[in-house]
């Protein structure tokens, strides 16, 4: 099967630069009306808080979807709870919102081994890598970005179940925060 050969950036901004102003708003709503992504992060652009919120309130939906659906268990489908993360990387560039995603997910682990019980390795390494995540995020940012989100990186850290390991990660990881002593 042969690969699929896509337009090139150069070949797209040599045709884009032969459009006219109302082909170039036809070009864009077609894609938006096409693509839901591209819409969200349009709307993400233009939008004001409020709707960078519901789009936000959207993917933790999708997070805890796959830790606590609305009806029956969850799959614990972690591929995709993760996935929804970089869906959402993708369209928000946002560092903050980021760090809520990722620390919703953190939660959400938390949340599903203290509610059903010790899980297994990967379960936990993938929780505790997420988590690291969002420590280096929040070292790299000001003390703002750590003040909103203090209480919830320490309580995740301190409500994580003590098998494989999983609390002395976590609690190892919360006081690499470099915020701790201001």
């Amino acid at each position: 099967m042969a690969k699929e050969k896509l337009i090139t950036n150069a070949q797209l901004k040599k045709r884009l630069n032969d459009l006219e102003r109302d082909e170039y708003i036809y070009l864009i709503t077609e894609i938006a009306q096409s693509c839901p992504q591209a819409r969200e992060y349009l709307t993400v652009k233009f939008a004001d808080n409020e709707n960078i919120n519901e789009i936000l309130e959207k993917y933790k939906e999708k997070v805890e979807h796959e830790f606590f659906p609305k009806r029956g268990y969850g799959r614990l489908n972690l591929r995709e709870a993760k996935k929804a993360i970089s869906d959402f990387k993708k369209i928000c560039s946002d560092k903050s919102m980021a760090i809520d995603l990722m620390l919703f997910y953190v939660e959400n682990c938390v949340k599903f081994t203290d509610s059903y019980g010790d899980i297994n390795e990967s379960f936990y390494n993938s929780a505790i890598s997420v988590y690291s995540q969002v420590i280096k995020e929040i070292n790299s940012n000001d003390i703002e970005i750590y003040t909103i989100f203090a209480d919830r990186l320490k309580s995740a850290a301190e409500n994580a179940c003590h098998g494989w390991g999983f609390y002395d990660d976590m609690i190892a990881l919360y006081y690499e925060i470099s915020w701790l002593d201001e």
